[in-house]
């Protein structure tokens, strides 16, 4: 793996994507015990701190649900993919693998929780503290090549062949197909008057939401998020740009556009990656990247993607392993 994303993904935060009517906490400002070498990290979700093959005597009577929610039914509110709390029919559970069986007995309803699809232990245990590299969500089963199979563990992958992906935005007569441009932005665009990222709207003021609904493992998987702020807002690896990285994105604007966050003035996924299907855009610029690999602006090979904000000489530090 390249050693700037194993540098960008060993400080990350844990999202559980679970939703559950929480027992909310009147501060709700509980430090972050994932992924930590403290002891007294332990004490956020345990009465005291367990030996190995003791009791766990998790506090809230080892609700596990309701324990996770104290923090993320509010930091994790926007991020949310699958609700949790009810008990799967029998013909999901013999499809599921051994180990998600046991973390679903291990509730006393049977009841499909957090737990399920994350195993919690990996980021309790210095001893795997290693998997958070390639799994800093510490899903259960991880990493997967797709952040689907994840979800075919307990689903019938056959059922869902008709996945709907909103950059798909061209039939196959050519036409662009306009109730897929509002999947991202909240009117249709006039494709003959925008110019630039601030002469269209989105459904979300802050654009990352809008691409972490659905890539938020491939964010963390790629560097490009690297953890997240107290009130839920995702931490990049690059926010603002400085002047000089300003400069050297500028140099790139006569044959590519990278626009920044609206908001924030903050790189987002849309600096690098083109969410459009090629054709969509009227201007040539606007459409490099487009159906390209990985939809980039700037090629990655050799790093040019990085030399785009990065200056040579930082970028060299992180050549790729062979």
């Amino acid at each position: 793996m390249n050693t700037l994303l194993r540098f960008l993904t060993l400080i990350t935060l844990a999202i559980c994507p679970l939703i559950a009517a929480a027992e909310e906490d009147e501060t709700n400002s509980y430090p972050n015990p994932h992924w930590s070498e403290s002891k007294e990290a332990c004490l956020q979700c345990h009465k005291k701190i367990p030996s190995p093959g003791g009791p766990l005597n998790l506090l809230l009577d080892g609700d596990i649900i309701n324990l996770c929610n104290r923090c993320h039914a509010t930091i994790s509110k926007d991020k949310y993919i699958h609700a949790s709390g009810m008990v799967p029919p029998q013909q999901m559970v013999e499809r599921m693998p051994a180990d998600f069986v046991e973390a679903l007995e291990k509730d006393p309803q049977g009841r499909v929780t957090c737990r399920v699809c994350h195993e919690i232990k990996y980021q309790c245990l210095s001893e795997e503290f290693y998997r958070r590299i390639d799994n800093p969500l510490f899903h259960r089963g991880a990493p997967y090549k797709k952040r689907t199979d994840l979800c075919y563990n307990c689903h019938n992958k056959s059922e869902y062949k008709g996945k709907h992906n909103p950059h798909d935005q061209i039939n196959d007569e050519g036409e662009l197909m306009t109730d897929v441009c509002t999947y991202c932005h909240d009117k249709m665009p006039d494709r003959r008057k925008a110019k630039s990222i601030a002469d269209v709207s989105f459904e979300y003021k802050k654009l990352d939401m809008l691409c972490l609904r659905c890539h938020t493992d491939d964010a963390y998987a790629y560097g490009c998020v690297t953890g997240y702020e107290d009130d839920g807002s995702p931490i990049y690896h690059g926010s603002r740009p400085t002047k000089e990285m300003l400069a050297r994105i500028d140099q790139h604007t006569k044959e590519t556009i990278l626009p920044m966050e609206l908001v924030t003035g903050n790189i987002f996924c849309g600096t690098c990656h083109n969410p459009h299907e090629l054709g969509v855009q009227r201007q040539p610029k606007a459409d490099v990247g487009a159906d390209a690999h990985k939809r980039l602006r700037i090629s990655e090979k050799d790093a040019h993607l990085c030399l785009g904000c990065h200056d040579e000489k930082d970028v060299r530090e992180f050549q790729l392993e062979e």
